[in-house]
């Protein structure tokens, strides 16, 4: 009877497994009809490590498998420009900043405010606030610019700390979320447009890889956390970069 127990509690582990495995899988597919705020499990949380694996893997496994190849058949057709925002970079720059620093400062940037949090909200008003003053009067005077920098990181930091204790969001982030989402991986997809030459309508597909990248992490983000995105987002950008260098 052991004997029994044990093969049939084996067997049952081998149909679980792929069971828990699509039901991960599918979990982004269902949020994205409707979004809704959720707090992060974190990855310390019970098989946190396990569901970020399996959705970097989806995260990756989408953008090579499809939304990548689907792009650059697009611009195949239709003869558009590579992508020309790295050019004259050295092989050091160009992975600290695509594989280090952007993901963190876009996580930041995009993701962050996802919580709903009143201090993380605040922060990106104050952000959006400080780069619309930069360009507006700071780009082209450094001690402006300068200016205008140290003063919206204080106000940043400032209001984060006064507000760190508010844990409740606010009625209309919750009621908007579903939009706010959805314009957000919008926003992170057209951001990567100032990466080609000329902007044309037909050059709106080439940032198709961002858009699917953004709803991925945005959903990371939600779910397990913004450390998790990060994470996600360095390995997918090092893959891609690795994967550019490799074809040309």
């Amino acid at each position: 009877m052991p004997l029994a127990d044990d093969a049939l509690s084996g067997n049952d582990c081998a149909m679980i497994l792929p069971t828990t495995v699509f039901a991960t899988l599918m979990e982004p597919i269902a949020f994205w009809r409707n979004p809704q705020p959720m707090r992060p499990d974190g990855l310390r949380a019970a098989g946190a490590w396990r569901r970020w694996a399996l959705l970097t893997a989806m995260q990756v496994g989408g953008l090579m498998g499809v939304v990548v190849p689907v792009m650059l058949a697009w611009r195949q057709i239709f003869d558009l420009p590579s992508p020309d925002a790295f050019n004259g970079m050295t092989p050091l720059a160009l992975w600290g900043g695509t594989v280090l620093l952007a993901p963190v400062l876009e996580e930041l940037f995009f993701r962050g405010w996802l919580s709903g949090l009143p201090r993380a909200l605040w922060a990106m008003a104050i952000t959006l606030a400080g780069l619309a003053l930069f360009m507006g009067f700071g780009k082209a005077n450094p001690l402006a610019g300068g200016g205008i920098l140290l003063a919206t990181t204080a106000a940043v930091i400032g209001v984060w700390f006064w507000l760190r204790h508010k844990q409740e969001r606010p009625g209309w982030f919750d009621g908007a979320f579903p939009w706010l989402f959805h314009i957000n991986a919008l926003a992170f997809a057209a951001l990567h447009l100032a990466n080609y030459p000329k902007f044309t309508l037909a050059a709106i597909p080439l940032v198709l890889p961002q858009f699917w990248t953004g709803l991925m992490l945005g959903f990371l983000r939600l779910r397990i956390g913004l450390g998790a995105a990060i994470l996600t987002h360095i390995i997918s950008n090092a893959i891609a970069l690795t994967l550019a260098m490799i074809v040309g």
